[in-house]
C-alpha cells in the first residue's frame, strides 16, 4: 500500500470514528434531556403535594406515574430510557464524550502551531532519512514537540542525555533547546564525519515550488572507488644483480 492509499484509509477510519462519537454524543444528550425532564416533573409533583398537604410517600402508583400535568407518556418514555443507563454509567459516558470532543476539536491556531512544529522537524528528519510523524489524537502541543525531537536528540552532544520534560514548564527555554537539537541533528545529517569510506546517505529536500531534490553526502566518490590503488616508484634505471658483470 502506497502512502496516498494509506492516508486515505486513515482518513476513512477517522471519519468513521467521528461518526460513532457523534452518535454516542446524541445518545448521551437524549438521556440527559430525559433525565432533566424527569427531575423537573418529580420536583413539580413534590411541590404540588406539599402545597396540598399530601404525603408523597402515600400516593398511589398511578398518580405518581401520571403527575398533575398529565405527562405520563413523557415520563414513561423517560423512565424507559433512564432505566437502561444508571446514573454512574451516564456520568462516565458523558465524561468520555466530553473528553473525546475536546480531543477531536482543535482551534485553527492550534492546528497552525502543530503544522509549524511538524514542518520544522520534517526538514531535519528528511535529511536523516526519515520523516516527522503527525500529531496523535488528544496529544497536546508540548508533548508533540518533545516526541518529535526525541529521535533527533541523540545527534546533539549537549542535549542527548537531557529529559526534555524537565524544562517543558518554560516554553521559551524549551523552544531554544529544541532549536539547538535540530541544528545539531542537521549538522550530523549533512556531515560525512564518521561514515565509512565510499558510503553515501541520500538527503531529500522539497523546494518551495514543490520540486524534490535529492543529494548525497558521504566519503569518497565513485571515480575514486573505481581507480587503481596508488603505486610509488622506488627505482629508475637498470638493476644489477650481485656478482653480475658491469
Amino acid at each position: 500500500m502506497d502512502e496516498e492509499k494509506l492516508l486515505e484509509a486513515l482518513a476513512a477510519i477517522a471519519e468513521e470514528l467521528r461518526g460513532d462519537i457523534l452518535k454516542l454524543a446524541g445518545r448521551v444528550d437524549a438521556v440527559s434531556e430525559s433525565y432533566n425532564q424527569l427531575a423537573a416533573i418529580t420536583a413539580a409533583d413534590a411541590a404540588g403535594a406539599r402545597d396540598r398537604g399530601v404525603d408523597t410517600s402515600m400516593r398511589r402508583r398511578d398518580e405518581d406515574d401520571r403527575g398533575p400535568d398529565g405527562t405520563m407518556a413523557v415520563r414513561t418514555a423517560a423512565d424507559a430510557r433512564s432505566d437502561s443507563v444508571s446514573r454512574h454509567e451516564f456520568a462516565v459516558s458523558a465524561s468520555s464524550v466530553n473528553d473525546m470532543r475536546k480531543k477531536q476539536s482543535r482551534s485553527m491556531a492550534d492546528l497552525d502551531a502543530f503544522a509549524d512544529v511538524q514542518a520544522k522537524a520534517d526538514s531535519v528528519m528528511r535529511a536523516l532519512g526519515s520523516r516527522a510523524e503527525p500529531p496523535m489524537a488528544g496529544e497536546d502541543l508540548v508533548s508533540y514537540k518533545i516526541r518529535q525531537h526525541r529521535a533527533m536528540q541523540k545527534h546533539s552532544p549537549k542535549w542527548k542525555g537531557v529529559e526534555l520534560r524537565i524544562i517543558a514548564g518554560d516554553q521559551v527555554a524549551l523552544d531554544n533547546v529544541l532549536g539547538e537539537i535540530r541544528a545539531d541533528a542537521m549538522d550530523a545529517a549533512t556531515s560525512p564525519v564518521g561514515m565509512p569510506e565510499f558510503q553515501h546517505r541520500a538527503i531529500t529536500e522539497t523546494t518551495s515550488g514543490g520540486h524534490t531534490i535529492t543529494r548525497f553526502v558521504g566519503n569518497g566518490t565513485i571515480f575514486k572507488q573505481l581507480s587503481r590503488p596508488v603505486r610509488h616508484v622506488e627505482y629508475i634505471g637498470t638493476r644489477h644483480l650481485p656478482g653480475s658483470m658491469q
